[in-house]
């Protein structure tokens, strides 16, 4: 049996699944994280929390950011794989 999913890091492995996948899916999972940033957008804006202050939370927490956006690759990776057939 072949692991080669373990030889990569989740980045690269979504972007092969993404690269590789059914378009349709994609589109869906894409439009889902997209709907999620933009109200995360609205909401920091409606609460003061302004560009300069999501820099500066984004440059202290560096660890946690990582670690969230491989729990996001490996997230949509699955979403998108149960999905293509």
């Amino acid at each position: 049996m072949d692991y080669d999913i373990f030889a990569q890091n989740p980045r690269d492995k979504f972007f092969d699944i993404l690269f590789n996948a059914n378009r349709n899916l994609v589109e869906n999972e894409t439009e889902k994280l997209l709907e999620r940033f933009v109200a995360m957008s609205i909401y920091c804006e409606r609460n003061g929390f302004d560009e300069i202050q999501q820099n500066a939370f984004i440059s202290q927490n560096q660890t946690e950011i990582y670690e969230g956006l491989n729990d996001i690759y490996i997230g949509l990776s699955g979403d998108i794989l149960s999905q293509n057939e």
